[in-house]
């Protein structure tokens, strides 16, 4: 969901420090009576929803995730962006509750948008999934919806979406599908897709995507994002 600082040695801190550290405390005693596990990554471009918001240019993201067995979750996740009134970092603050009946997965939640340094910039939104696992692949259907505020031109947000991976037997290589529409205080009735193929390397998980909008626009229009990444 948030695989998304004010400067980029603020996320190289962030991520390394607690890849090298947090993840093995987790597997060998657990954390809280949970899981830590954490990521970083970099791209050629950072698209939300078809939409470049660092101008096109390069981010690197990382987060970090606590999981319970219950199914209760909280995490974070931050990429540097290009200037949102005032702010060049955008810091994604989560918790939901994900679990699974009768074959059929399920993940509800929140998750706060926030712009350190930034003026009228956070807002909140809560999602749900539904998904299923086929074997050979998995299909998801969700939703996200901000609430009308101050920071959104008192304006609500609905964006639904729908998603499959299909594994590829007996390599490392996932084929990636993606749809989605929006409508509300960020778009007025926009389609965005992608198209792309992921594949671990060595413990590197190697990703390329095309990604396109039905807007015009210089940070909208079809682009391919490649990408490299490592968890922990």
């Amino acid at each position: 969901m948030f695989t998304r600082t004010k400067a980029l040695f603020t996320t190289i801190l962030f991520a390394g420090t607690l890849s090298a550290a947090l993840p093995a405390q987790a597997e060998e005693t657990g954390f809280l009576g949970g899981e830590l596990s954490a990521n970083i990554s970099i791209l050629n471009d950072y698209r939300f929803r078809g939409v470049s918001l660092n101008d096109e240019d390069y981010a690197l993201q990382g987060g970090i995730d606590w999981s319970h067995e219950s199914g209760f979750y909280v995490g974070t996740w931050a990429s540097n962006i290009s200037d949102f009134n005032g702010s060049t970092m955008e810091t994604d603050y989560y918790a939901g509750y994900a679990g699974e009946v009768n074959g059929m997965s399920y993940d509800v939640g929140g998750v706060l948008y926030a712009y350190p340094g930034g003026t009228n910039t956070d807002y909140f939104e809560v999602y749900g999934s539904v998904g299923m696992d086929l074997g050979f692949a998995a299909v998801t259907l969700g939703s996200n919806y901000a609430f009308s505020s101050d920071n959104l031109a008192n304006e609500d947000n609905f964006y639904i979406y729908t998603k499959g991976d299909v594994v590829i037997p007996d390599t490392q290589l996932t084929l990636n599908l993606h749809l989605g529409y929006e409508n509300g205080a960020f778009a007025d009735k926009k389609w965005d897709w992608l198209v792309g193929a992921s594949y671990n390397f060595q413990g590197l998980d190697l990703g390329i995507s095309y990604i396109d909008t039905n807007i015009v626009g210089e940070t909208s229009d079809a682009t391919v994002v490649f990408s490299v990444g490592v968890s922990f």
